[in-house]
């Protein structure tokens, strides 16, 4: 299973209640049986990061899209340090 990182524009995210009814529901999370978006981050000037566990990149890429991220950058995550374990994807 990959692990996938986002980076991002998404218009009126910067404001938090339209972050929040984007992202509310269970269904907004879970893509399927095998794929979850696992973090998302809104940062300065409308921008969003997204992390993804999905078996390949055009999982993310879909959910983006339907979410109308338009994506900057897309990248397979290989290494994972958090809170004091690190660990290879």
């Amino acid at each position: 299973m990959g692990r996938w990182i986002a980076i991002g524009k998404a218009t009126g995210w910067d404001d938090f209640d339209a972050f929040r009814a984007a992202l509310h529901a269970t269904s907004d999370w879970r893509i399927d049986r095998k794929s979850s978006v696992t973090s998302v981050y809104a940062v300065a000037g409308g921008q969003v990061v997204a992390e993804c566990h999905a078996p390949d990149r055009a999982v993310l890429e879909a959910w983006m899209a339907k979410k109308g991220i338009v994506p900057d950058t897309i990248h397979e995550i290989s290494f994972v340090a958090k809170t004091g374990e690190t660990w290879k994807v």
